[in-house]
């Protein structure tokens, strides 16, 4: 090679390392000047190729809806097969179970939105983790654009709570008032069940959930519908209850190694591998006996219908409960376990307005 080809040589490489570095400086300023101080997430929205609606829908979580919706929906079903009202006003008794439903969807959208933030700041939410990966760590969205995420669903779950509430309490300010602080509270545990105090990062979110996606929606569905809360809603809210508890607790067997690397002391962690198993067959045959009882107190053949849904929801149970299963392997019964727990809310629903009507 002469002198003349190795400094034309010299010379390429030269113009090649300045052209890489030039690259990466800029692509790199970029990626920290979307950061929002720091944050991780933009340092790969480079790589997100999604559209904004579809980063939106991600962050939201559809799949999670239809459980808290189903348990609402029944709460909704009992209080109008109890309210006197729904025969004088079905419209208005059907605008307000709209507002309740929706409520409950919003609530559900922003508590999303607060659990993706929360895991984000603590380090949860991590390469590492054995399940869905959230628009923040995938670089989709920054920690600035989620939190004002938050605040509107947060507002929009306040106005639609307001209406719900104005509809079902306007003769009754004890109630009303009741209501309100309830829903403040609901909005609250919504925010701050991974953020501020993080209460689940303390082992608390299994009796949150319990309450939230339990008792208060079906209970307080049925309570602001029929202005009454009946046996069968205690029963059938501590049923709805447990399993969303159950749903939770795949989660958290899911992610037991990141959440004790991130300092998220889940019930499971608390309890190890095999306590978190006992446990979760602990909620399942808790709710299936409620179910039994449920059935008891509708009194009705139709309570039957009840028995073929529970075939898999015992089934993914079963295997979430075996040692063999672990980790992401378990990442596809969170959503089978979510399923099974709505079909069973829906066919309760579905029973007992079927044993009313015949």
């Amino acid at each position: 090679m002469s002198d003349s080809d190795a400094g034309n040589n010299g010379s390429r490489d030269e113009s090649v390392n300045i052209s890489v570095n030039v690259n990466v400086n800029v692509n790199v300023n970029i990626a920290g000047g979307n950061a929002e101080g720091g944050d991780p997430a933009a340092a790969t929205a480079a790589g997100y190729s999604g559209s904004v609606l579809k980063k939106w829908l991600e962050a939201m979580r559809l799949r999670t809806l239809p459980l808290s919706l189903s348990a609402v929906l029944l709460g909704v079903v009992l209080g109008c097969l109890e309210s006197p009202e729904t025969a004088v006003s079905p419209w208005k008794t059907g605008i307000l179970a709209f507002f309740i439903l929706l409520t409950a969807v919003l609530l559900q959208i922003l508590s999303n939105f607060a659990n993706d933030y929360g895991d984000s700041v603590s380090g949860v939410d991590n390469k590492e983790r054995a399940g869905r990966i959230s628009v923040l760590q995938q670089g989709g969205m920054t920690r600035k654009e989620l939190l004002r995420g938050i605040f509107a669903a947060g507002i929009l779950a306040l106005g639609s709570g307001s209406i719900a509430l104005l509809l079902a309490f306007m003769e009754s300010p004890a109630a009303l008032l009741g209501f309100c602080l309830l829903g403040a509270l609901a909005v609250a545990a919504a925010v701050t069940y991974t953020v501020g105090i993080a209460y689940s990062y303390m082992g608390l979110g299994d009796l949150s959930v319990f309450i939230f996606f339990g008792l208060v929606s079906v209970m307080g569905a049925e309570y602001m519908i029929a202005h009454d809360v009946s046996a069968l809603g205690i029963i059938t809210g501590c049923s709805a209850g447990f399993m969303a508890i159950m749903v939770l607790n795949v989660n958290n067997l899911r992610d037991y190694e990141s959440d004790i690397k991130g300092g998220k002391n889940s019930v499971v962690v608390r309890l190890g591998l095999s306590g978190g198993r006992v446990y979760h067959w602990c909620l399942c045959n808790a709710a299936v006996l409620l179910l039994f009882a449920a059935g008891v107190i509708i009194n009705s053949w139709w309570a039957l219908l009840l028995l073929p849904v529970m075939i898999p929801f015992f089934k993914v149970t079963a295997f979430v409960t075996s040692e063999q299963n672990s980790g992401v392997t378990l990442d596809p019964c969170l959503k089978k376990t979510s399923i099974a727990a709505s079909v069973i809310n829906l066919t309760l629903a579905v029973t007992l307005t079927l044993a009313q009507l015949f």
